[in-house]
C-alpha cells in the first residue's frame, strides 16, 4: 500500500484500507493504555489538540510537552494505528507506534519513545525498530522516527514545563495587546522592564506576570535565549507574526 496518509479527524469506511491493520478512532487510541505500578502512566491535557491525550511514561509526557512547543506541527495522536509485520524469523508481529504527529505542511510522521538506556540494553528491540522503520517506509510512504531522553536539552525541557503552567489562562485582550505593543516599540526588552513600563504598582504587576509568561507560551521564539533559564532578567525580542 502506497502513499496513504492515516486521517486523524476522520474514520469512515472510506478512508480504511484494511480494517484488519488499520483500527483507529479520533477518540481513543487503538490500544487501551492500562495503569502500570511499573510504568507512569497518565493523562496529559493538550492545548494544541483541544483534548486530553493519554502517556505511557515520563518521557512520552515530556515528547507530548515538546510537540505543543513545535510551531510547525499542527497536532498529535497517541497510539495511532495497529499494525501486523513479518519479523526477521518470519512470523508475523504486532505492532502500535507511540504517536503519530502531524505537521502544518500536511506532512506526517509516526514516532517511538523510547529511553535511550532501552535501547543500550536491548539489540533485539533495535534490530525491531529497524525493520519497522522499512515497514513503514514501503507500506505506508511515512516516515519513523525515534525520540529519546537524548533528543531534549535539560534545561529546555525546564522552561517549557514552567510555560505550560500559563496555556490555560483566559485570554485578555488588553493585557496581551499592552505587552505586545511594548515589546514591539522596545524590539528587545528584559521581563522586568515590560513589567516597569506596565505600571509602578507591584500588585499590578503581579497580575500581569501570567499574563507575559502565557504571551511567551505562545512563541518562545520571542525569549533571546531559551536554552537558558527563565527569569525577570529575561530578555524577549518582538515577532512579527506572533500569535498573539
Amino acid at each position: 500500500m502506497k502513499n496513504t496518509r492515516i486521517n486523524c479527524t476522520t474514520f469512515t469506511t472510506n478512508n480504511i484500507v484494511n480494517i484488519k491493520e488499520i483500527l483507529y478512532n479520533l477518540n481513543m487510541s487503538v490500544r487501551k493504555i492500562k495503569k502500570s505500578y511499573i510504568s507512569s502512566t497518565g493523562y496529559f491535557s493538550s492545548y494544541k489538540n483541544a483534548k486530553q491525550v493519554v502517556f505511557e511514561s515520563v518521557l512520552e509526557r515530556d515528547f507530548f510537552m515538546f510537540l505543543e512547543f513545535e510551531k510547525d506541527v499542527l497536532k498529535y495522536e497517541e497510539q495511532p494505528i495497529q499494525i501486523y509485520y513479518t519479523y526477521s524469523d518470519g512470523k508475523k508481529r504486532r505492532y502500535t507506534p507511540d504517536t503519530l504527529v502531524t505537521y502544518i505542511d500536511g506532512t506526517q510522521k509516526l514516532f517511538e519513545v523510547k529511553y535511550i538506556n532501552e535501547l543500550q540494553s536491548n539489540p533485539d528491540l533495535i534490530h525491531k525498530l529497524d525493520l519497522l522503520k522499512k515497514y513503514f517506509n514501503n507500506e505506508y510512504n511515512l516516515e519513523f522516527k525515534l525520540f529519546t531522553d537524548e533528543d531534549m536539552n535539560k534545561q529546555y525541557m525546564t522552561n517549557l514545563k514552567f510555560l505550560y503552567k500559563f496555556a490555560f489562562i483566559p485570554h485578555s485582550h488588553d493585557k496581551h495587546s499592552l505587552i505586545d505593543k511594548i515589546i514591539a516599540d522596545n524590539k528587545k526588552i528584559a521581563i522586568k522592564e515590560i513589567l516597569n513600563m506596565i505600571t509602578p504598582n507591584k500588585y499590578i504587576q503581579l497580575e500581569y506576570i501570567p499574563y507575559i509568561w502565557n504571551y511567551i507560551f505562545h512563541d518562545i521564539r520571542v525569549v533571546d535565549n531559551i536554552y537558558n533559564k527563565l527569569t525577570m532578567a529575561t530578555y524577549v525580542s518582538f515577532i512579527k507574526d506572533n500569535d498573539e
